[in-house]
């Protein structure tokens, strides 16, 4: 019995040369690079870092708010917010204001500002209307679960500008 015998030479392994090494770091940088530039772009577009447009006019600002903030506690107003979300993404919030003496405050712009803390798409103003003395109500559409700030803010009907009332909390919604 006789057996073929391949005379072939084995093949040369391929040299690594200078040129080789400088694409591969190229390419390997570069596409670190790429994904690094997609990554900022995406946490910028979603979620800008801002609170405020511009820090320095806030800052000039100051005072007026400590005034506005002494102005609103010796109102000494009861404003309580409830908000009740529906399983389809709704919600409806109701706004219950009195006054220090326990009356109802009545005739007064009041609105409910829903934002999210991350993406600023979602962001709701909502103007709510007087159902009852003291009482105001609305309804949101489009409110996901997670994570929401709610601003209630009650201003003079005839001067809705300078906010007699600016209340700041946070909420959670459960799926």
């Amino acid at each position: 019995m006789t057996m073929a015998v391949d005379h072939k030479s084995p093949r040369k392994p391929r040299q690594i040369t200078g040129r080789t090494v400088l694409f591969s770091l190229i390419a390997f940088f570069g596409a670190i690079a790429a994904m690094n530039a997609v990554m900022i772009y995406i946490a910028i577009d979603t979620f800008p870092g801002l609170e405020v447009d511009s820090s320095y006019k806030v800052s000039q600002r100051y005072n007026k708010e400590i005034a506005k903030a002494k102005a609103q506690a010796a109102l000494n107003w009861s404003v309580d917010a409830v908000i009740e979300r529906n399983g389809d993404g709704s919600a409806h919030i109701r706004v219950i204001a009195k006054d220090k003496a326990g009356a109802p405050i009545t005739g007064e712009a009041v609105t409910v500002k829903l934002h999210r803390p991350t993406i600023t798409a979602a962001d709701q103003d909502l103007i709510l209307s007087e159902r009852s003395a003291g009482e105001y109500v609305a309804n949101a559409s489009g409110v996901g679960a997670g994570h929401w700030n709610v601003i209630v803010e009650i201003a003079d009907r005839n001067d809705k500008a300078l906010p007699i009332f600016r209340s700041k909390n946070k909420t959670f919604f459960a799926e």
